[in-house]
């Protein structure tokens, strides 16, 4: 097959942008675009998934071991359980890699309040701010505290492994958000993780873009730079659906960010790139609200040029209520996913086994049903703003 080379320059602007391996196969409408040093080509298990429409009951991603998931469904407790847990007066920490967006505040508003229902005192509650240095500070003033549980999700897997084993030695049991801290083993060192299935939530990223533009076309991929696990299989589910069901539609670059607030920048430099784009997956809710603002900037709109994200925040859901260029959004379901993290965590607490990966399932949403997936995430009514814009748009 002949290819058309077409790779990203690198400017200032684009610092991050990785161009540093190529696929392990060439399919034509993904043709040479280079992938991160992460970037690991969908295997055939994973295109087999790609051709499913609705994963909603299917577990797509493999754990972090390379395990076979449960669905969340499958982890309930039942009223003799929840007395038991209420009798054992235990106490839980939470180490959160970052706060201030809406995903961290819903899960963590899951995990309290399953928490407080259980009878389970939260000791300690904090915040690494995208620091893993800052984490390893945070769990080691946690470990002082002895607590019977911790919840966390661990920002570098590597640099935290030592002071999540230090826990778990001294006899807490850990439930990991997303990703496990690296040479740690399921049901010796941590209970589970749990995590929304991110493979599948790239491939909701690929429909979604698809439908929003018209099903051809040349677009553009915006990825985390940074060898992080779940963002890593969002992308590759991207690949793998396009592959698999969208051979119409073109991506002609991909770049990298390191930082959530260089959207824009990288953004810029696709668009003066490529002026034939007519869409890009953004990343999440912040990057691809920077992609946003260069696309006004770049004179773009809305209905030439469309922007698909993760991550269901306000300010995405504002943007699509208002018929604007964010056109499609592949959710987490973070209180949902909070919830069982506090359960699972119970339960281990009594003794119970756990399967070592949970998932949970994605949710697609695009402006028919914004109203109804903003009651599932956040159940509470689209504000009338936002239903506004939505009649009126």
């Amino acid at each position: 097959m002949k290819l058309t080379r077409r790779t990203l320059m690198a400017t200032g602007a684009t610092a991050a942008i990785l161009g540093l391996s190529l696929p392990a196969f060439a399919q034509d409408n993904i043709g040479d675009v280079r992938h991160p040093l992460w970037y690991k080509a969908p295997t055939e298990r994973t295109l087999e998934l790609a051709k499913i429409d609705d994963l909603s009951q299917t577990v797509v991603s493999l754990g972090p071991r390379g395990e076979e998931g449960v669905l969340y469904t499958e982890i309930q407790i039942t009223e003799e359980q929840k007395e038991k847990i209420r009798a054992g007066n235990f106490t839980a920490a939470i180490s959160m890699g970052w706060l201030g967006d809406d995903w961290a505040s819903q899960q963590l508003l899951g995990l309290k309040e399953t928490f407080a229902d259980l009878g389970i005192e939260v000791v300690a509650e904090t915040n690494a701010n995208w620091e893993d240095a800052r984490q390893i500070s945070d769990l080691d003033a946690i470990s002082v505290l002895k607590p019977d549980l911790v919840v966390s999700i661990p920002l570098n897997t590597a640099t935290t492994a030592s002071a999540f084993q230090r826990l778990a030695d001294a006899g807490s049991q850990i439930v990991f958000i997303d990703q496990a801290a690296d040479g740690m083993q399921p049901g010796e060192d941590y209970v589970s993780v749990i995590s929304s299935d991110n493979l599948a939530l790239g491939m909701y990223l690929a429909d979604l873009l698809n439908d929003a533009v018209g099903g051809k076309g040349d677009v553009a991929a915006m990825y985390y730079a940074n060898d992080f696990h779940v963002t890593n299989l969002r992308y590759i589910g991207f690949i793998a659906r396009m592959i698999a069901k969208y051979p119409d539609l073109q991506l002609v670059a991909a770049a990298g960010h390191d930082n959530p607030n260089k959207g824009q920048e990288v953004a810029q430099a696709l668009l003066a790139r490529y002026p034939t784009l007519q869409g890009v997956y953004g990343s999440w809710s912040i990057p691809a609200m920077g992609a946003a603002t260069a696309a006004r900037i770049n004179g773009k709109r809305p209905a030439d040029f469309k922007i698909v994200n993760e991550n269901f925040d306000q300010i995405v859901a504002a943007e699509m209520a208002a018929n604007s260029f964010i056109a499609g959004i592949s959710t987490q379901q973070p209180y949902t996913q909070g919830v069982t993290e506090a359960s699972a965590g119970a339960l281990a607490l009594i003794g119970e086994s756990l399967p070592s990966y949970i998932s949970v399932p994605p949710v697609r949403v695009s402006r028919d049903n914004l109203a109804e997936a903003y009651e599932k995430i956040y159940r509470i009514p689209l504000p009338e703003t936002m239903q506004a814009d939505l009649a009126s748009n």
